[in-house]
């Protein structure tokens, strides 16, 4: 997929980079560049709704947001196929998602994610758009 770029300069873990005109579609590209290293995405159905509410602040909420949605594949499967909606507030952030189950058989599996981390996290604005970077614990 070419809305994101792998973070190479890690040896133990892996990482996005990904790039927006805005700090909604900042999230939606971050959120599916993490799906998309877990399983090719364009082969999951958009059948489940997923709203999710989050609190937090920048950095931290964008990897707080993954970490909640890799919770959800952990124990439902649940891969994360498109973005529907992302609304900022005073506390934190409201999303409102679609995806599917992951199936083995449909789908080729790529990375075991753990968790979004901390390190090195990064959401900024730059002169003409957003930069986002993640590292994972896989």
């Amino acid at each position: 997929m070419s809305f994101y770029e792998i973070i190479d300069d890690i040896t133990a873990d892996a990482g996005i980079r990904v790039r927006a005109k805005s700090l909604e579609e900042l999230f939606c590209k971050a959120i599916l560049a993490t799906f998309n290293e877990i399983t090719d995405i364009e082969k999951v159905s958009k059948d489940k709704k997923v709203e999710l509410e989050v609190q937090g602040e920048l950095p931290y909420l964008l990897a707080d947001v993954i970490n909640q949605l890799l919770v959800l594949h952990e124990k439902e499967k649940l891969i994360i196929s498109h973005c529907e909606r992302v609304e900022f507030k005073e506390d934190g952030v409201k999303l409102m998602l679609k995806g599917g189950t992951f199936d083995p058989e449909r789908h080729p599996s790529k990375l075991v994610i753990k968790a979004a981390t901390y390190h090195r996290l990064k959401v900024e604005k730059l002169e003409d758009d957003y930069l986002a970077e993640v590292i994972f614990d896989i």
